[in-house]
């Protein structure tokens, strides 16, 4: 499941790249420059997840939208988001005469709202809600248990022949061999193997919510607006410090945790710094930069 991180010290976006399809996490002023820029193909966003409603995770994603028009789009496209996203989107578009030549699906969530808003065949996405200074969603993109390894050599011990059948195993079935014997899946499979996880935690300050959201995750990206002489900001403005981030990570049980979301406090030497002192809490974290790819 590879990721890419793209984040600056003000605005927000972060896709998801999972087997060619992109997941944007926040849509800030300047995402489609950026994606234009990267590895990533807008023709393959497959959903945009916008977590709340302050600019600098917002002002992007009409511009996208209306590029995806333009370049022909006809794949439908999913929008999720905090209520109010609708009327800032119908502004934006009804005064500039923009009518859609493919399906958008925009889901408002209520404030509070918990629970999967997009479940397909092998992931899924749920929101919980943060603690920040307005409604603010932060989300999980989880993928399913895949079977267990298949044992090849214990499959021929029992005399099951090579073709369908191997497949059949694979998917669950249990299946018949000529001598009547019956074959379950448990019998040539080892235990399932958990799906990986990313968590995507913008903004909030630290909270025991985001420690349930990022619950033994692969990858915890949270924010990490301030450092250690701003706890007093941070409180009041209900943003993370970086130690705060990685608190979260070591008692959610993360694997890594990606640090983001930098206030224009600070240069890149004093960031690396914060880093350095976080890692006394939790030390697999890796500093975000624009246009970081990160292999999960």
């Amino acid at each position: 499941m590879p990721g890419w991180q793209d984040t600056s010290s003000k605005l927000s976006a972060t896709a998801l790249v999972r087997e060619g399809d992109v997941f944007l996490f926040d849509c800030g002023e300047g995402t489609q420059l950026q994606l234009m820029r990267s590895s990533v193909k807008r023709s393959r966003i497959h959903s945009i997840f916008i977590g709340h409603l302050h600019g600098d995770h917002l002002y992007g994603i009409a511009g996208l939208l209306s590029t995806l028009h333009l370049d022909g789009r006809e794949t439908p496209l999913n929008v999720f988001g905090p209520e109010g996203l609708q009327v800032f989107l119908n502004a934006a578009f009804r005064t500039s005469y923009l009518q859609f030549g493919f399906k958008l699906t925009l889901k408002e969530l209520p404030r509070g709202f918990r629970g999967r808003v997009l479940d397909e065949e092998d992931f899924y996405v749920e929101a919980l809600p943060l603690d920040h200074s307005i409604f603010c969603l932060g989300w999980r993109f989880q993928e399913k248990d895949k079977p267990g390894v298949f044992n090849l050599e214990r499959a021929e011990e029992l005399g099951i022949p090579r073709g369908p059948l191997y497949g059949r195993l694979q998917h669950g079935e249990n299946i018949t061999l000529s001598d009547g014997r019956i074959i379950t899946p448990d019998m040539v499979l080892g235990g399932p193997r958990p799906g990986k996880s990313v968590v995507y935690c913008l903004d909030t300050q630290f909270s025991e919510r985001s420690i349930r959201l990022a619950d033994k995750c692969t990858t915890l990206i949270h924010e990490t607006t301030f450092g250690p002489d701003a706890i007093d900001m941070a409180r009041e403005r209900k943003h993370s410090t970086m130690e705060d981030a990685a608190r979260v990570a070591k008692e959610a049980g993360a694997q890594t945790l990606i640090a983001t979301h930098f206030s224009t406090l600070y240069d890149g030497r004093q960031i690396a710094q914060i880093g350095d002192d976080a890692r006394e809490v939790f030390e697999p974290i890796t500093i975000a930069r624009d246009l970081l790819e990160v292999e999960i």
